[in-house]
């Protein structure tokens, strides 16, 4: 006998989904998470309009702010604003630790049973049965076992799914939140025509495989420098040079909250499932290597596995499994490799940069293009493909020097 069907390890977007949705399909499902609900997560906070696609309740009680595009800013400075025409699916800008905590919320309204604030110490597979050892030393017992907690997970450092993400397998961040009241925020970040939602700001050529951004919240900025992580010795010089330019710019002095790093995997692991356990999210290396966001991948990989769980429990086969790691290739890996593409190309040089900004400025096709990914309202593959073959058609030299 076991004392679950399903463990999960890790309470973030990912795990929780995963948890929710097995419970609901009828599994006994117990979740651990190290953190005490709600705890501090760094992270520019941007969500996707598709996201609401994925999940079935609504966010609007804890967003921040809508979002209806992005601005991109050029190695030179000029801007280039990518707005669509149709703003009926705003995106939206959340703190990690309000989203999280209505995450995990309905985690425990669904029949999960959530034991916070408990550290696991190591993971390990029987042919009948999956375990976890907590801190204090209880073991835990399941039928299946899911790793959802990052880019040092534990569960897949114990069961030899990886040994860590080294060099461009991974990025680095700098989180900063800081204070300038409601009219600053929308002073900086508004939408130039007016229309109540705000944009994105990006900040391209101060780093070499990365970029500076600033998210708009309430009443505090989300400003933040992200790259490669074997370029990071250049990252915090980077976003001090810009941070000082861009005070000087809007004439402001912000009050700092918060200061913090973060570190997250941009190529899908080798494997995601062995034998009576998965990953899923950060875990499974499910985010964008070209703007580091993880939380749609983390939503649907969640999704994903809930299913195979489901199905496994219901066949008592582990096997079953398998079709995780399939639908995940197919409909996330896929979508990220696409993305990977474009973040090499992107960021290849100065010059590319460059070239592909003026593009998005110049051509309105493109420009709609990248706000219709950037909102989620076209896949990330269909965006490659579509990108690609409009500046072949409209600016062929170019399109051929970008590759190299």
């Amino acid at each position: 006998m076991v004392d679950y069907d399903v463990i999960i390890v890790g309470g973030g977007p990912a795990g929780s989904t995963a948890a929710r949705r097995a419970s609901q399909a009828g599994l006994s499902v117990v979740l651990f998470d190290k953190a005490r609900f709600p705890r501090y997560k760094p992270c520019a906070g941007g969500i996707r309009a598709d996201v609401s696609n994925l999940l079935d309740f609504d966010i609007k009680s804890i967003s921040q702010r809508k979002i209806s595009g992005v601005t991109m800013f050029a190695p030179s400075g000029f801007r280039v604003d990518c707005v669509p025409e149709d703003r009926s699916m705003p995106g939206s800008i959340i703190k990690r630790e309000d989203f999280d905590h209505l995450l995990l919320k309905k985690a425990a309204k669904a029949g999960v049973e959530i034991r916070e604030e408990t550290r696991i110490a190591k993971a390990r597979e029987e042919e009948s049965h999956a375990a976890v050892t907590t801190m204090e030393g209880e073991e835990v017992t399941g039928m299946y076992l899911v790793g959802a907690d990052g880019i040092n997970s534990i569960v897949a450092k114990s069961l030899d799914f990886y040994d860590g993400w080294r060099g461009a397998s991974a990025m680095v961040a700098i989180e900063v939140e800081a204070e300038v009241g409601s009219s600053t925020v929308r002073e900086i970040c508004g939408e130039p025509s007016g229309y109540d939602a705000d944009l994105l700001l990006l900040y391209f050529g101060g780093l070499s495989h990365g970029y500076v951004w600033c998210f708009p919240k309430r009443t505090v900025l989300s400003l933040g420098a992200c790259c490669r992580q074997d370029r990071g010795e250049e990252l915090r010089t980077a976003y001090e040079k810009w941070y000082a330019a861009f005070k000087d710019e809007y004439d402001i002095e912000p009050q700092i909250l918060s200061d913090t790093g973060a570190r997250f995997p941009i190529k899908p692991a080798r494997s995601i499932v062995k034998g009576r356990t998965l990953l899923v999210g950060d875990a499974a290396g499910l985010a964008d290597a070209f703007t580091g966001e993880g939380i749609p991948e983390a939503i649907h990989s969640g999704i994903l596995a809930a299913s195979a769980l489901s199905k496994a429990v219901e066949e008592a086969n582990p096997r079953a499994l398998r079709g995780y790691e399939k639908h995940c290739k197919r409909e996330i890996i896929s979508e990220l490799k696409a993305m990977e593409f474009m973040a090499n190309m992107f960021f290849k040089s100065r010059k590319n940069m460059e070239a592909l900004c003026r593009f998005f400025r110049d051509d309105s096709y493109a420009n709609f293009l990248i706000a219709a990914g950037i909102g989620g309202l076209v896949t990330k593959k269909a965006l490659r493909t579509k990108m690609m073959l409009r500046m072949a058609k409209k600016r062929p030299r170019e399109a051929i020097s970008l590759l190299i």
